[in-house]
């Protein structure tokens, strides 16, 4: 499902989310546009409790004396407003007074979401995703349960999607949110959704690695907050191009230039590792030793939908850079009778299908430039010209290939023909 949104491709079915309505109370709601909960987006086994990472009361009270000294900075830098100073300390405080009379484990998840903030750096930037995290949680735990592992919810005056972490609360799924604007784009809904959920999302972008970037403020996999993704950063390029380009609205555009700045930056900033080959994008900025394969090549499909849509030489070098090295590693990653997910682990079957998406996607785009540089050559040149450069239009077939043979090793498995 995941795969289908991310890579483009039409959606078979639909998540079942939780949609908050203004009186706090959460139904039930089948949305077509947002894509279920996919394994990218659980963790990696790890620790419970960060080690070092308090996440009580006190951490809690820490945090929110954090936020508070942020909110107070930025309004004295004319970074934020006195009212939008006022709004973002009556969060704060309605969060900690919601905490206090409630029990149990939606206490424990408030505090917890405060703590996250307690050794956190708190640009100006930060602080509206921060404190909508904090408003959201307030919002959900004072009229409803604990939530369950993985359940997405929405809120009705938001375009966001959120979903719940053990131990961290309702948290923001920034692949998830970009995959429903993708969604929305693919399913052809109104020019006004699409407009208003663009600017939600550019409006949440954090200044990050000389540019800007869709941070995760929770623990995740072993690693501490903040921290950026090659995946959720990609699918944003893709997202917003689409809609800038459709709705002709540059400024979509400009955002998806500047969160650029990830795949040009080493990390902890940035996702980028060099490589002999090119680089390496990496699906957690916190884990720079990590190659994740899926990750790696939908980051790539994100870079190469915003360079074609904006016509864009250095987010196409950038490509360029990531393909050289996806090449080594769609190799790497079969077996020759199943895929791996990272070097020596094998994928489930779930992340199968989901590498396999991936790598047809870029079997298809790639294919698709040789075609079209081959049919613009002809009409320049004529009808026997032959494109004989091809730099910068990689060769697809390491990708077709590889996309034949999952394909093959999952009709073994499974024993049937399944195409999905």
């Amino acid at each position: 499902m995941a795969a289908a949104i991310l890579a483009g491709a039409p959606q078979a079915d639909a998540a079942r989310v939780l949609e908050v309505g203004q009186d706090g109370r959460a139904t039930v709601r089948v949305d077509p546009t947002i894509p279920a909960e996919s394994p990218i987006e659980r963790p990696r086994p790890a620790p419970a409790v960060t080690p070092g990472f308090d996440q009580g009361p006190v951490a809690a009270a820490a945090g929110a004396a954090r936020l508070e000294g942020a909110v107070n900075a930025a309004a004295a830098s004319g970074a934020i407003s006195a009212a939008t100073r006022s709004e973002y300390l009556r969060v704060v405080a309605r969060a900690r007074s919601t905490a206090a009379r409630l029990g149990g484990s939606r206490r424990a998840a408030i505090n917890a979401v405060i703590s996250n903030f307690s050794r956190m750096t708190l640009t100006a930037s930060r602080l509206r995703p921060a404190i909508e995290t904090v408003r959201r949680n307030a919002q959900w735990f004072g009229s409803n349960g604990a939530g369950g592992w993985g359940g997405r919810v929405t809120f009705r005056d938001s375009w966001l999607v959120w979903q719940f972490y053990p131990g961290q609360g309702l948290q923001v799924q920034w692949l998830g949110s970009f995959g429903r604007l993708n969604g929305l784009y693919l399913s052809r809904s109104r020019d006004s959704k699409i407009r208003s959920m663009a600017r939600e999302m550019s409006s949440m972008a954090v200044e990050r690695a000389g540019g800007v970037a869709w941070e995760y403020m929770f623990r995740f996999g072993g690693g501490r907050p903040p921290w950026v993704s090659a995946i959720s950063q990609g699918t944003a390029l893709q997202a917003l191009s689409r809609a800038g380009h459709d709705l002709k609205e540059r400024e979509f555009l400009r955002v998806a230039d500047r969160a650029l700045g990830i795949f040009r930056t080493a990390p902890p900033s940035g996702v980028r590792v060099r490589t002999s080959r090119g680089a390496h994008y990496l699906a957690y900025s916190y884990a720079p030793g990590q190659r994740i394969y899926n990750q790696f090549f939908q980051g790539l499909i994100g870079l190469h939908t915003y360079a074609k849509i904006a016509d864009d030489g250095g987010a196409r070098r950038l490509f360029l850079e990531g393909e050289k090295q996806a090449r080594a590693e769609v190799r790497q990653s079969d077996t020759g009778s199943w895929s791996l997910y990272q070097p020596g682990e094998y994928s489930t079957v779930e992340y199968h299908k989901l590498l396999r998406d991936f790598v047809r996607g870029l079997c298809d785009r790639l294919r698709q430039d040789r075609e079209r540089a081959a049919m613009d050559l002809r009409e320049k040149k004529g009808p026997d010209a032959v494109l004989e450069d091809f730099a910068d239009f990689p060769d697809p077939e390491p990708y077709c290939i590889t996309t034949q043979r999952f394909y093959n090793y999952l009709y073994k498995r499974l024993g049937r023909w399944n195409p999905n």
